[in-house]
C-alpha cells in the first residue's frame, strides 16, 4: 500500500531514526538546471549550490513535522524529497489539535530560517532581496531567502496536500466532520492543481523556466489530493470495525512438516500469495510468501521442510483488533496479517482484501443511503 511517489524515491540517509529518499525526478530537476545555467547568466555551481540549500530547508521542513508528530505519539516512516517539497509519511492518522500543530511545524521552519538568511544578509551590509542572476554568494543565498519564504507562503495555501490544507481541514473538522472538511481541502487542492498546470501553458510562461515546476507541482498536488480523499473515505468505512468482520476465512494453510516442493504446488493451484504455518494446535507457527518460497525453490531441495526455513515472526491480530490499527501495518507492506482466537488462526488480512472490504461497504452504503430516498 506504499504510494506510487514513495515506489520511485530511492533511500539518501537516515536521521532520528526516519529514513529519508529522494524522488527520481529530483535528478531530472538538477539536469535540467544545469542546461539552463548558461542561459539564467548563472553560475552552475552556485545554482547548484542553491539547489541544494533549498533541499536542505525542505529536509528541515519535513522533519518539522515529523518530529512535532512523535510528540503526539505518531512516528514517521519515511521522508520522501521531490523536485516542489517533501512528503512525511506518517506512521498515524492526527486529528484535530495533533494535525494542527504538525501541519503548522514545516512553514513556522522555513519562517525561521527565512528571518535567519534576513538578518545575517542585513548585518553582513548586503542587501536582503534580488532576483538577478546567481553569479556570486550574496545573490545565492538572496535566492535561498526567498526560497523559503517561498515555501512558507506556499505551503499555507488551503489546498491538499500542502499544510495549509490540512491546518483548514483541522479547523473545519470541529463543526462540520473530518470527511466533509477533507472533501473540501481536496477540492481544493485539484483547483489548485488545475490552475497550476494551465498557469504552466499559457503565453506569458513559456518563456520562464519554472513552468516545468508549475507542472510538477500540479501532478503532485492532484496526486497527493485524490490519494488524502480517498484515504479519509477509507477511514470513514473503517471506523469502529473490527478485524474479524473483514478477515479472509477460506485460506489454504501450511503445516511445519510440508516440504518446499508441497508448497510451491499450493502456490500454484490457487491466487493466494501468502500462507500460514500452523501447527498440530491451530497456531499460527510461522508463514511463508509467494516470493521467500520462490527463492527457496531455487536454492534448497525439494524435500526440505518449512520448519527450517519459513519465517518465524509472523504478524497476528486479534478477532476484535480495530481495522484502523490493522490498516496502520499494512500500509506501505506487502505481508499479511493472521487473525487469530486464542492463538487459534481464525484468518487472514491483506492490503488487497482490506481494499475490497472497504469498497463493498462504500456500496452498500451508497445503497442504503439511496434506498432511504423518498
Amino acid at each position: 500500500m506504499r504510494p506510487l511517489i514513495g515506489r520511485l524515491a530511492f533511500p539518501m540517509f537516515n536521521l532520528f531514526g526516519i529514513q529519508v529518499r529522494v524522488h527520481f525526478t529530483f535528478v531530472l530537476l538538477l539536469v535540467w538546471i544545469a542546461v539552463l545555467a548558461p542561459e539564467m547568466e548563472s553560475n552552475a555551481g552556485l545554482l547548484g549550490l542553491v539547489v541544494v540549500g533549498l533541499l536542505a530547508s525542505v529536509i528541515v521542513h519535513e522533519f518539522g513535522h515529523a518530529l512535532t508528530a512523535r510528540r503526539y505519539g505518531i512516528e514517521t516512516r519515511e521522508i520522501v524529497l521531490t523536485p516542489i517539497g517533501g512528503v512525511a509519511r506518517l506512521d498515524g492518522y492526527p486529528q484535530g489539535r495533533a494535525e494542527l500543530a504538525i501541519a503548522a511545524a514545516g512553514p513556522l521552519l522555513n519562517l525561521g530560517l527565512a528571518i535567519v538568511l534576513f538578518c545575517g544578509l542585513v548585518l553582513a551590509g548586503l542587501p536582503p532581496w534580488g532576483a538577478g542572476p546567481v553569479v556570486d554568494l550574496p545573490s545565492a543565498l538572496q535566492w535561498l531567502l526567498f526560497g523559503n519564504v517561498c515555501l512558507f507562503l506556499l505551503n499555507l495555501l488551503p489546498a491538499f496536500p500542502l499544510d495549509g490544507g490540512r491546518i483548514l481541514r483541522s479547523a473545519l473538522s470541529s463543526f462540520l466532520g473530518q470527511e466533509r472538511a477533507t472533501r473540501i481541502a481536496t477540492r481544493l487542492g485539484m483547483l489548485l492543481a488545475a490552475l497550476l498546470g494551465l498557469a504552466a501553458f499559457v503565453p506569458w510562461t513559456l518563456g520562464v523556466p519554472f513552468n516545468l515546476i508549475l507542472l510538477l507541482t500540479a501532478f503532485f498536488v492532484l496526486m497527493g489530493a485524490t490519494r488524502e480523499s480517498s484515504l479519509v473515505r477509507m477511514l470513514q468505512v473503517l471506523q469502529g470495525r473490527r478485524a474479524g468482520e473483514a478477515m479472509m476465512t477460506r485460506c489454504e494453510r501450511l503445516a511445519p512438516q510440508d516440504t518446499i516442493e508441497w508448497a510451491v504446488r499450493l502456490l500454484l493451484s490457487t491466487t493466494q500469495r501468502q500462507f500460514p504455518v500452523v501447527d498440530g494446535w491451530g497456531r499460527v507457527a510461522g508463514e511463508v510468501d509467494r516470493q521467500r518460497l520462490l527463492d527457496l525453490v531455487a536454492r534448497c531441495p525439494g524435500e526440505t521442510p518449512l520448519l527450517e526455513l519459513m519465517n518465524r515472526e509472523p504478524l497476528t491480530v486479534t478477532e476484535d483488533c480495530d481495522l484502523l490499527e490493522v490498516l496502520r501495518q499494512l500500509q506501505g507492506s506487502a505481508r499479511a496479517l493472521w487473525v487469530v482466537r486464542d492463538q487459534e488462526l481464525r484468518g487472514m488480512l491483506t492490503a488487497d482484501g482490506l481494499s475490497q472490504f472497504v469498497e463493498v461497504c462504500k456500496r452498500l452504503r451508497h445503497r442504503d443511503s439511496g434506498a432511504a430516498r423518498p
